[in-house]
């Protein structure tokens, strides 16, 4: 934030001393017919140059970040503005990967679509908030879709449908042949518990006993191939249906990556740099002895609203998590590993004001002094 200096920017008419007694706007008697003035050097005339061009810069600043912009609501602000100050990734809920605006406003009949509805296990990236809890439990979106999930019926994979036909088939052969010789041993004149034997022998003999420790055998052997490959399969008959498969829908984020953004190059003094990531910060050096870079890695870590979760210290900076948005998160790491601490840095400059990012301005102001 920028502070309005005293003296001759914060006067209507610079030079010029306004009447003590007299009415806004109205000039003294001796500015009225003013003594002739002494001629003025050229070093004076310079120095005058440069207090004006200083106070038009000041006034285009002012322009842009106006002082008492954080005492506004953000309803205020929204409407000077004319941009959403309050964002919300519904990302785990939806799949969006962009943040979603949200305003008191009742805009859709449908819960997912309407903006003055903020949704369990979803985080406000952008700007502040206040809300009333109308669902908890079963009864939020969420816990309806944890229902849904833990009542779906499991159906048979192919594996198992081919086996249970098997089975049919080799057990009605069994039964066929069984009662055929039962019938045969008695026409030959064998006793019937003769007979009765034959029956027994011929259904256990089609009996496949092997077939269970094949399938369990081999199954395993895949699963174990997929292991080493970084696949891990919990049920041993989902080996059989994805060797089946002729097409696979995945989500990107958190499947295929690791929904974690990290800092990658540095633009400072006027040169690309390679940042380093590395715990042990063992990785290609850059200037950090440079001031630039110094008040860059002081930016970064206060002008940024990410922040550690508790209780981990102990952890790597790489692996702690973190609240707040993706990218300011990567910032808070990166700072956290090549600078110093930001909970010290943030302690020493406590945070008067602030106005949030947001993507229609493209800045994020904090005013913390020291």
């Amino acid at each position: 934030m920028l502070h309005q200096p005293r003296g001759d920017l914060g006067q209507p008419y610079p030079g010029k001393t306004m009447g003590l007694g007299g009415k806004k706007g109205t000039v003294t008697p001796h500015e009225q017919n003013p003594s002739p003035r002494p001629t003025i050097s050229p070093k004076m005339s310079k120095k005058k140059m440069k207090r004006k061009k200083k106070k038009k810069d000041l006034e285009e600043l002012k322009q842009e970040v106006v002082m008492d912009d954080h005492k506004l609501t953000l309803d205020e602000l929204s409407a000077k503005y004319s941009v959403d100050l309050t964002r919300v990734d519904n990302s785990s809920l939806t799949g969006e990967s962009e943040p979603q605006s949200r305003s008191p406003e009742f805009t859709n009949e449908n819960p997912l679509e309407t903006q003055n509805i903020c949704f369990f296990s979803t985080h406000c990236v952008e700007g502040i908030a206040q809300g009333i809890v109308i669902a908890t439990g079963d009864s939020t979106v969420m816990g309806r879709i944890a229902s849904l999930t833990s009542g779906l019926a499991v159906g048979k994979t192919p594996i198992a449908i081919e086996l249970e036909h098997f089975i049919h088939m080799i057990t009605a052969v069994a039964v066929f042949l069984g009662v055929t010789f039962f019938g045969l041993s008695l026409i030959l004149g064998y006793t019937w518990l003769e007979a009765v034997i034959f029956l027994i022998g011929i259904i256990v003999a089609n009996v496949p006993e092997g077939l269970l420790a094949t399938v369990t055998v081999c199954l395993t052997l895949t699963a174990k191939r997929m292991a080493r490959k970084n696949c891990l399969v919990k049920n041993l008959e989902a080996v059989e249906t994805l060797g089946s498969t002729s097409t696979i829908c995945s989500d990107k984020t958190g499947t295929l990556t690791q929904n974690r953004m990290t800092v990658a190059h540095l633009w400072f003094d006027r040169a690309i740099f390679e940042a380093d990531t590395s715990e042990q910060q063992t990785g290609n050096p850059f200037a950090k002895g440079s001031d630039t870079w110094f008040i860059l890695a002081r930016i970064a870590g206060l002008c940024n609203r990410a922040d550690f979760k508790a209780n981990e210290e102990n952890l790597p900076i790489a692996k702690r998590a973190t609240t707040g948005d993706a990218s300011e998160s990567a910032l808070l790491k990166f700072v956290e590993q090549s600078y110093s601490s930001v909970k010290e840095l943030r302690a020493k400059n406590p945070k008067v004001a602030e106005i949030p990012f947001n993507s229609t301005n493209k800045y994020q102001v904090q005013n913390r002094p020291g």
